[in-house]
């Protein structure tokens, strides 16, 4: 039986001894009456009562470590504090609650046409104010193949804002862009895969391409091709031969007559969404929401299990980047990622079967076991695998990578409650991607307010630990207290003295080894998500206004985990 089941079993019990190590239990023994305590490791709560021994397995149970005679979050163990940046030299004015309350009441004015359901960069016409102006006075809605990934870490942005606030309007937003992640997947016609990017007719502002060529399907997938449905409620394509609209046999899609998507969805993409379902399911106590996101949920587990950790798009064949299985050479990126992904489904649903996927398939708790057809796939257990991850490529660094890199260890982390491997993890996160050694450019130095809040709550904490993470939790406010008011770019550069070129970036672009500062880099629609160490400089742009999820996620993070004092 699953570890996690055996400890929910305790639990219901009412005497058991797990252990200081949470290891099965043992008949209750006699004791002396007295007020709780913890175990020397911090994971179980011992009582006595009665002459009875209780044990609660916090870690098991809740994810939870034991202080002071009770089970409390991790990030909160030794009621840790921290500076707020309330002096730093490049802050703006406002209160970091100011801004955050702006760019909420600017996302549901602005950035979310009713009829889309996602958030979306606007571009206003000339002279538009875009402290006031509404989502019908967009000129231009600047969609594009990562739709999806934007928009779902808003909405992850908005599961911690109502696990904070229980604002209603946060859980009316998390409606609105749920039934559109729903749209998301039931229009490609296979069920557990999303489209990168869906345009409906009729909005102003938006459209289809027109451009035929970009309709014809790729020979090798690996360029995003663009289908519609026909007027038959089926998959529509363009044949290359003939430059002919082509029926495919997806069809039952009549709700989305005269839509076009994007086609070739890539593991960015599912980043963004298993992340953003992962923190619903765990934050947002309503009923209709759980039902939405359980059955998401469930659809992409089954189509991982049913695809051998593939995903497979509507013409049937795997996408360019939509290979989760571990490779047999350097397979810590996946192995993480296909861990945290399955395990977050596992808990979300509560259905035996993925867990046991997770345990037997990739974990191979019962013995070994190949799943994967795929010669290059790894075979061995994936605990044993979470590093090396190749990441750390100097100056040809990829920040997509760390960015996805980092959400799978977050959704590992927080969902795996097993002692163990919960340890091997973190010590992943510690030695592999927060500060490796003898690597330049670590994420602990890279100004990057995302990536210090998702470390520390997520590192090592309790006893035998060296404590919370006060350093990055104090930079990441700094950042925040940094982050522009208002999402419209101005004319900005690089300093001259720090912006030094030392070598060129993957795409062949000059890159520094000073990582900017907030204050001191351009906007775009996810700035935590790019590398800070680029020499450009950025020029006005009045009538584009970026969408702020960047900065709401990371608020809402800090606010979630208390990194983040309400006053501030």
């Amino acid at each position: 039986m699953a570890l996690r089941y055996w400890a929910a079993l305790c639990a219901s019990l009412l005497f058991f001894s797990c252990g200081g190590s949470d290891e099965a239990a043992a008949p209750a023994a006699e004791c002396q009456d007295g007020p709780p305590s913890c175990s020397a490791d911090g994971l179980t709560l011992e009582q006595c009562t009665g002459g009875k021994l209780t044990v609660t397995s916090c870690m098991q149970t809740a994810g939870q470590l034991c202080e002071a005679g009770a089970c409390v979050d991790p990030w909160r163990y030794g009621s840790p504090s921290f500076d707020q940046c309330t002096n730093d030299p490049q802050a703006t004015s406002e209160s970091l609650a100011d801004k955050a309350a702006y760019f909420e009441e600017a996302s549901r004015r602005l950035h979310i046409h009713p009829k889309l359901g996602w958030m979306s960069d606007v571009e206003l016409p000339a002279g538009a104010s875009e402290s006031s102006a509404t989502w019908q006075d967009v000129a231009t809605w600047k969609t594009g193949e990562n739709d999806g990934l934007w928009s779902a870490l808003y909405m992850g942005a908005e599961a911690y804002r109502w696990a904070v606030t229980q604002d209603p309007v946060a859980l009316d937003t998390l409606k609105l862009l749920l039934d559109s992640e729903e749209k998301r997947m039931r229009i490609t016609g296979v069920p557990g895969i999303f489209t990168r990017q869906m345009i409906p007719p009729n909005v102003p502002g938006i459209s289809c391409p027109t451009d035929l060529t970009r309709y014809v399907p790729d020979v090798e997938k690996d360029d995003n091709k663009w289908v519609k449905i026909g007027s038959d409620g089926c998959i529509q394509y363009v044949d290359g031969s003939t430059m002919q609209w082509t029926s495919s046999n997806v069809c039952g899609l009549d709700e989305f007559v005269d839509w076009c998507w994007l086609d070739n969805v890539s593991e960015d993409e599912y980043a963004g969404h298993m992340f953003a379902l992962g923190a619903v399911a765990k934050l947002v106590d309503d009923p209709d929401v759980q039902s939405s996101v359980k059955g998401l949920l469930s659809q992409i587990g089954d189509h991982l299990i049913d695809n051998q950790l593939e995903f497979k798009d509507w013409d049937g064949r795997t996408t360019e980047h939509g290979r989760i299985w571990a490779w047999l050479v350097v397979g810590g990126y996946n192995a993480t990622m296909s861990l945290s992904f399955l395990k977050t489904i596992a808990e979300a649903t509560g259905d035996d079967k993925y867990e046991s996927y997770y345990q037997d398939c990739l974990l191979q708790r019962s013995g070994p076991k190949d799943c994967f057809d795929d010669t290059s796939a790894a075979y061995q257990p994936y605990d044993e695998i979470l590093t090396p991850t190749g990441l750390y490529l100097g100056c040809k660094a990829n920040w997509n990578n760390f960015s996805m890199h980092m959400l799978s260890l977050h959704g590992l982390i927080w969902s795996e409650h097993e002692p163990e491997l919960r340890k091997k993890v973190q010590q992943a996160l510690a030695t592999d991607m927060w500060q490796p050694p003898d690597e330049q450019r670590p994420l602990s130095e890279q100004n990057n307010a995302f990536f210090d809040f998702i470390y520390a709550a997520d590192k090592a904490l309790g006893p035998g630990t060296d404590g919370p993470a006060t350093s990055a939790v104090e930079n990441g406010l700094c950042m925040l207290r940094q982050f522009p008011a208002h999402k419209v770019q101005n004319d900005l550069g690089c300093p001259g003295t720090q912006c030094v070129e030392v070598c060129k970036d993957r795409f062949g672009d000059p890159m520094t080894d000073y990582p900017r500062p907030i204050a001191e880099r351009c906007l775009r629609r996810f700035v935590w998500w790019a590398s800070p160490y680029g020499t450009e400089g950025c020029v006005a742009a009045p009538t584009l206004v970026y969408s702020p999820a960047d900065y709401l996620l990371a608020y809402w993070m800090g606010r979630y985990y208390q990194f983040i004092a309400p006053e501030s």
